[in-house]
């Protein structure tokens, strides 16, 4: 998904939060460090598209969601996402 950043960025976001949001969803701790990956390629397609403010209400509403899986939550600050 790395190279479809700059080209299909709207591609990219739907992909990586349809898969990210599917692990989070179903509170799969093993997998948060997939999640986490994926939550970082939708992050760079939303920057490369000039899509900061739809990424910031994103994260908001992630954190809203899933703010008490504390397993999850560091997964996403180790990664810089938190």
């Amino acid at each position: 998904m790395t190279a479809a950043v700059p080209y299909k960025p709207n591609w990219v976001i739907a992909n990586s939060r349809r898969r990210a949001d599917l692990i989070m969803d179903a509170s799969k701790g093993q997998y948060y460090s997939d999640a986490v990956d994926w939550l970082k390629q939708a992050r760079a397609a939303y920057l490369a598209s000039g899509r900061k403010a739809d990424s910031v209400e994103y994260w908001e509403k992630l954190t809203l969601v899933h703010g008490r899986k504390r397993k999850l939550m560091e997964f996403l600050k180790e990664g810089g996402l938190g």
